[in-house]
Order: C-alpha cells, then structure tokens, then sequence
C-alpha cells in the first residue's frame, strides 16, 4: 500500500483513538513518509515514529490524572483534571505556582519515547506549539531541534492554559491547537499531497488552516467526537473504548468497514441497501443509536436487524428521577435544581424527542416477517 503524510489533530486524552487508528493502519500496511501533530497529536506522532505499538499501548494503560500530575490537595473529581468540580483546585495552583506541575507527566511520556529511536526511524515528524511573548505560532521538524530537547517541545505542544511547564528557552507557550490543531500545513511546505488526517476535535475541521485542494485525503474522525468525552478525562475504559474506536473508524475510512454510526463488512451492508434501500439503511442506523444498540462491533446485516428489532420492541424503562444529570456541571448543579420551580426542573430534564423513522420500522417489519417464514423450514430440516 501507498504511503501517506499523518496528521494527528490535538485532543488530550481522546487521543488514545489514535493509538486504535494506528493499530488498524498497521494491520492493512498503511506506512507513513511523515508525521505532524499538536498537543497529544505530537506526543502520539513520536510513539508512532519509533514504532514499538505495544509500549504505546502500555503508555496509554498508564494515562491516569493522578500520576501525571503533582498538587498539594486530592482532587474532587480525579479522572476530569479540568472538571467544574475541580477549578478551584487548579486556580490556586495557578496563582500560587504559576499553573499545575505536569512533571510527573513529562517523566512518564520520557520513559516510553525514546528520541534516539524516533530520530533514527528516519521519519520526519513535526509539531506545533505557540509562543505567547511573540504571539507567534512555531512550527517545526525534529531536525530542526537541538538534540535532547524533543520531550522538551512535545510538553510545550501540549501545554494547555493552567499546566506549568518550563521550557527550554525560558519563553511562555501555549499548546499548538490554539493556532492549528491539525497541521497539514507543516507537510504540504515539505512537498506531501498525500495524508491520513486522524482528528479528535470537537467540531470537524476545528483548526484547518490549510487548503485541501490537489491533496488526497483519508480522514478519520468518530462519527459523533462527544462520544471520545471530555479532553482530560482520562480513564482506563474510556482509553480502551476509545482505541476500539478509532481502530472501527480506520478500517472504515479505508473501505474495509461499511456503514454511517455503525459497522457493517462491505458484502452485508451492501445486503441490506438491496434489502431495504439506502435510505432505510440511514433510518436504520439512526433508530438503533436512539434504542441503544451497541454501535462499536462489526455486524453482519442479520445480527443488526435481530439486535435493532430486540431493542425496538423491549420496554422502556421507569424514567430515572435525576436521569441525564451526569456531567460534573450538572452535579455541582443540582442542589439549585432542587430548590427551582418544578416547571423549569421538568423542562431541564424533558428527554429527548423519539423520532419515528418510518422506513426503518417498515424494514424492520419485513425482517420480522421473514424470520417467521424461516423457522417453519428450519424446524423441517
């Protein structure tokens, strides 16, 4: 297979959908002639250059809030650093030490990128990080840093507002995504027209400061970037969840996986748009999300249609008094929603509208009617 310019976009802890994505690529023989990144983009690209996947995987199994940082008092919430719950926590940090110390972060991402390993690998991999005494963004290639320093310039790609990281240059910077959280610029300068572009941004294109036009471009991104959470809610099953992610996703943009939300083999979607047609098939997809059908496993066409049709028709549950109150925000809330008029508290909490897609429930009738015509031949067989 062709080999392909990597991108990979800034996002703290859903970055571990990268890892998921570059394990796919491994498997389908994607190999990469240059890597950009920002922030965990840039931490991810050097762990992808040096090529050793399973230390990469260990590194992320290892991501955790509480080792990667140093404060004086337990955080409130220790898996979200930058939760509601825990602002005051990190405001006095910053007034009293200038931001949280991410030493014991800077050590851990030392300890699994070995920089000889990546400068030796041959592959060029640039970064993006941003110099507030300028107001100038900097862009550059490991080649163009001082041997020693690359831990030094990943910290500094990443050094969100309210993290204390020292540089090397005694100068104040902010991480890369404030200026491009997607550096395709980087590589088109060096001559590539040919990229994986892996993006966990929040909104899709979010920093793209660089024209695509004449570039072939194979873009991962999560159907929906709210399921990757929150940028630093690290956490060990959200990390594996996010991984698997990112592999389905890979596979998918590469043509190996068919399907909008969800993951079909290219034979069994094809199957279904024969079956029920294309628009039935979105229609499909859709209802089983709002039925809550696992959407992160490969199904053939008649495993989905059983789930959606099992989904379907199972009773709802007794609505929850505080149910969808589950972010943090909305926990520091709810005292105030407790003493609010009942009025406003049913609006707040009024669940989403079911849609009724209808061509999806006419293919799910027809599906239901052919498994009863298949029983009666099963059983005489």
């Amino acid at each position: 297979m062709k080999s392909y310019g990597l991108v990979l976009a800034g996002g703290g802890a859903k970055g571990a959908y990268q890892i998921g994505a570059w394990k796919a690529m491994r498997e389908l023989g994607v190999t990469f002639d240059a890597i950009t990144g920002v922030s965990i983009g840039a931490i991810n690209g050097a762990l992808i250059a040096q090529g050793d996947f399973d230390r990469a995987v260990e590194l992320w199994n290892r991501a955790e809030v509480k080792d990667g940082i140093h404060i004086e008092t337990e955080l409130k919430e220790p898996d979200n650093l930058f939760s509601f719950s825990n602002l005051p926590q990190i405001f006095r940090e910053m007034v009293k030490n200038g931001g949280v110390d991410v030493t014991p972060a800077r050590n851990l991402i030392a300890e699994y990128i070995d920089e000889k390993k990546v400068r030796d690998s041959g592959i060029p991999l640039g970064l993006v990080t941003f110099q507030v005494s300028s107001w100038k963004p900097v862009e550059i290639f490991l080649d163009e840093i001082d041997e020693g320093l690359l831990i030094d310039y990943l910290m500094l790609s990443a050094r969100f507002p309210g993290l204390h990281t020292q540089s090397p240059d005694g100068a104040r910077y902010l991480d890369g995504g404030v200026y491009d959280n997607a550096p395709i610029g980087l590589l088109r300068e060096r001559g590539y027209n040919r990229f994986v572009v892996v993006d966990i941004s929040s909104m899709k294109g979010m920093g793209h400061r660089t024209d695509l036009s004449c570039a072939e471009v194979v873009y991962i991104r999560p159907n929906d970037p709210k399921e990757l959470g929150e940028s630093f809610e690290f956490d060990t099953s959200m990390n594996e969840m996010r991984m698997k992610m990112g592999y389905l996703d890979a596979r998918k943009a590469f043509g190996k996986l068919c399907g909008q939300a969800y993951y079909f083999r290219p034979r069994e979607y094809a199957k279904m748009q024969d079956t029920y047609g294309y628009k039935a098939c979105v229609e499909l997809e859709k209802l089983a999300a709002q039925c809550g059908v696992e959407r992160l496993e490969v199904y053939s066409h008649r495993k989905f249609m059983a789930s959606l049709l099992a989904a379907a028709n199972a009773p709802e549950p007794p609505e929850e008094p505080h149910e969808g109150l589950t972010s943090s925000i909305l926990k520091v809330a709810q005292p105030i929603l407790d003493r609010a008029p009942e009025e406003l508290v049913r609006k707040i909490r009024r669940p989403a509208k079911k849609e009724p897609f209808p061509l999806a429930r006419a293919a799910l009738e027809q599906f239901a009617e052919s498994r009863k015509r298949r029983l009666p031949r099963a059983a005489a067989e």
